[in-house]
């Protein structure tokens, strides 16, 4: 009987201490009626009302209208002072009012302090991103991966919300890229010939493809995932004689930056130098330079496409004689679709010489035991691009 009488006393003392513990952490109500009223004046209001000191800085002043019926002791502060642009901050039993500007004597009684640590982003990003209201209790070294806030705390709630968006893993883009050169002969021979594929068992073709096929401005876009049948038909158009795949690399770049790929040969030249009898060395990129910048737009691709081709204009016999030509477009694709670049013409030309050793230079009678051909040949560009987000 003495047990149960014990545990019952026990439970209705906890009971009571949960009550009074309860009751302390709740908010004190305020019944006020304001009328262009001033602001420290209500604030005096409140603290007469509530029993609750409430310590105004300087800075703080101009008139509040607003009906407080009930209204919790930090939300009718909140209502007051908003339109001031004031905040408070609650400091052991007393709340302290001013102005958060990082210039005011008082900001350091009004603000918390925080470090942020960035873990895929730099400091620079997370400080150009942030609305400038808030960009002023933030600061950090531009390439540094820490982030020092102080500001008052519904501010740096804010604030750290916002950098945890910002501070997120950059979208990469994978570009898979073939540069080809093919025959312009063959190319109008072939025409859309060149792109048919043959579909083996289960295999089939979206049915609207053909309405995804569109030809403008020298930019061929089809979207299909063939991208491997598509390399095929090029290496197999190659073994004829009638392409040639300069290079089918895949790269990763992140979202909205610069990839730059080149394909051809460091050419060394003799040239004549600043005497008769001397010589100088020249050194001349010859090949595709391509450079492809991808920026994410949800789940579509804005991809700018730069490609440049240069070549000697006698493949035979280099000169310092090079032809260059490039162009630059920006297209709208679909994860995973290709965009073609063509219009690019190559032209070269190569002198040969077919004789008989030592009789194809006597002179007269070379031209029965020697033929010279001059060739001439035409290409077309095609670089087919297709962008896949990772």
């Amino acid at each position: 009987m003495k047990r149960r009488i014990l545990i019952v006393i026990s439970v209705m003392i906890f009971l009571i201490l949960t009550g009074i513990i309860e009751a302390s952490d709740e908010q004190p109500l305020v019944n006020l009626l304001l009328f262009e009223t001033d602001i420290r004046e209500a604030l005096s209001e409140i603290t007469m009302q509530t029993g609750v000191n409430i310590i105004v800085d300087s800075t703080v002043g101009g008139t509040i209208t607003a009906d407080l019926q009930d209204v919790p002791l930090e939300k009718a502060l909140r209502m007051i002072l908003i339109s001031g642009g004031y905040t408070y901050r609650r400091i052991d039993d007393f709340y302290f009012v001013g102005l958060p500007d990082p210039r005011s004597t008082t900001f350091a009684e009004l603000a918390v302090s925080e470090v942020v640590h960035l873990t895929h982003v730099s400091a620079g990003k997370v400080l150009n991103a942030l609305p400038s209201f808030l960009s002023g209790y933030v600061k950090g070294e531009y390439d540094g991966k820490f982030l020092f806030v102080t500001a008052p705390e519904a501010e740096l709630e804010r604030i750290l919300k916002l950098i945890a968006q910002i501070d997120q893993p950059e979208k990469q883009v994978e570009v898979q890229v073939i540069v080809t050169e093919v025959s312009t002969s063959f190319l109008k021979d072939m025409g859309a010939n060149l792109f048919s594929y043959a579909f083996g068992a289960g295999q089939t073709l979206n049915e609207s493809w053909q309405s995804n096929l569109e030809y403008k401005n020298s930019t061929l876009l089809f979207a299909t995932d063939l991208y491997g049948q598509l390399l095929s038909q090029l290496k197999l158009a190659e073994k004829e004689g009638n392409a040639k795949v300069h290079a089918n690399p895949k790269v990763v770049v992140a979202d909205g930056k610069t990839a730059e790929l080149f394909i051809g040969d460091r050419q060394i030249l003799l040239l004549p130098g600043s005497t008769e009898t001397s010589t100088r060395t020249e050194r001349i990129d010859v090949g595709v330079r391509l450079k492809v910048v991808p920026q994410i737009y949800g789940d579509k691709i804005m991809l700018t496409i730069t490609p440049e081709i240069s070549h000697f204009i006698n493949e035979a016999k280099p000169d310092f004689v090079i032809k260059n030509s490039t162009v630059s477009t920006t297209v709208l694709l679909e994860n995973g679709q290709t965009a073609m670049l063509a219009g690019m013409t190559i032209q070269t030309s190569a002198d040969y010489s077919d004789k008989v050793p030592i009789l194809g230079d006597i002179p007269i009678i070379r031209w029965f035991f020697r033929n010279d051909v001059q060739r001439e040949a035409e290409s077309e560009l095609l670089v087919f691009v297709t962008p896949v987000i990772r």
